[in-house]
């Protein structure tokens, strides 16, 4: 049984998606549209420290180390 990746696992550097989940297809989850690319900063370490960035448009984001992801380096 495969076991998905999660955010805590990727090293600082790696590139990355949000692991795909059910939703509406219109912003909400979905298989249907592009996943945005992030790379990680760094480790999480409060609630309220970004440790990733939106590589099309360098927004700083804030992932959760049990977030499921896919590394696509």
């Amino acid at each position: 049984m495969s076991i998905p990746l999660t955010f805590g696992e990727l090293h600082e550097g790696a590139t990355f998606i949000s692991f795909p989940t059910d939703g509406d297809d219109s912003g909400h989850g979905g298989f249907r549209k592009s996943q945005y690319v992030f790379t990680k900063l760094r480790q999480s370490v409060g609630s309220k420290d970004e440790n990733a960035m939106r590589n099309c448009d360098g927004t700083l984001s804030l992932f959760p180390s049990s977030m499921q992801v896919i590394n696509v380096e």
